[in-house]
């Protein structure tokens, strides 16, 4: 597995990939503009060209851009729809521009509604921006479940890509906070296992293209999204080791959001952490799927 954060691109687009290198990352993510406002940016070419070259130079790959926290693709007609589709088509269209992968998305909130209809207008959502923006993925995250928040589920994301009728470009990013949340014990090399295993049934594992890794603050089957540091929190250490060395985790790509041992956002101390045990893993032997 290949090991990044989540960075700050404040100050210059371009730093995003300075801070990276600082870190220890191989890949990375960032926000596109602003993650609690609808104002969509637009960089200058010069910008963007500093970018990709320092990536490029850096090795950092996949790059994703992760889609603003006002963004709900569930959201009724209105305002809020229009503006969330507006906000992930500028991600997803910015990250194309240099270069990237794809778009993270959560699905957002069916609030009152039904559970049904809401999972249809999200899989509308996700169409409209791959329509308007060729050649980049969009990536579902899977939720903690809180409230009428949608994708705690496996069979949430599994409705959003059959609406989808299966589109290429639509992917999975799992985050394993938000996993252990909604209820899968990712303590055990077994648990990992049954969550890989249902994942597969569900959607498809080939669908999983990135995992977020965030050890949890909040206990298992909880619905909280509350991240903590890697082996500090209720997933462990052991944990992260079960999920690095699962055969079927380990080509994927893995992004911190951790809140940092200095509480200023990820860090190099949890990445090192992430990469002894990977490390341990590799000498140990990958653990063969039964």
């Amino acid at each position: 597995m290949v090991l990044g954060a989540h960075v700050s691109i404040s100050g210059s687009l371009d730093l995003a990939v300075d801070r990276a290198r600082a870190l220890g990352c191989e890949c990375l993510q960032i926000f596109y503009g602003s993650p609690r406002q609808w104002r969509i940016v637009t960089y200058p070419e010069a910008a963007v060209a500093r970018f990709v070259e320092k990536r490029a130079r850096a090795g950092l790959d996949p790059l994703v851009g992760h889609a603003a926290y006002l963004v709900n693709l569930a959201a009724a007609s209105g305002p809020d729809r229009r503006r969330s589709i507006a906000s992930l088509r500028a991600t997803t269209a910015g990250i194309a521009r240099l270069g990237g992968l794809g778009a993270v998305t959560h699905l957002g909130s069916r609030r009152d509604g039904a559970r049904a209809p809401a999972l249809r207008r999200v899989a509308s959502a996700v169409r409209a921006v791959l329509e308007a923006v060729p050649g980049t993925m969009v990536l579902l995250e899977n939720g903690a479940g809180a409230g009428g928040t949608l994708g705690a589920s496996f069979d949430d994301l599994a409705a959003v890509l059959g609406h989808l009728d299966g589109h290429p470009r639509v992917g999975v990013c799992l985050d394993s906070a938000h996993l252990f949340a909604a209820g899968w014990d990712l303590r055990t090399p077994d648990g990992v296992e049954a969550m890989v295993r249902a994942a597969d049934r569900a959607f498809g594992w080939a669908r999983v293209r990135l995992f977020h890794l965030n050890d949890s603050a909040a206990g298992l089957g909880s619905g909280l999204d509350r991240h903590a540091n890697i082996g500090e929190g209720e997933i462990g250490l052991a944990g992260f080791r079960a999920l690095l060395t699962h055969p079927a985790v380990r080509p994927l790509p893995g992004i911190i959001e951790t809140p940092g041992f200095d509480r200023r956002g990820p860090d190099g101390k949890n990445l090192a952490r992430l990469r002894r045990l990977r490390t341990v893993g590799r000498a140990a032997g990958a653990p063969r799927r039964g």
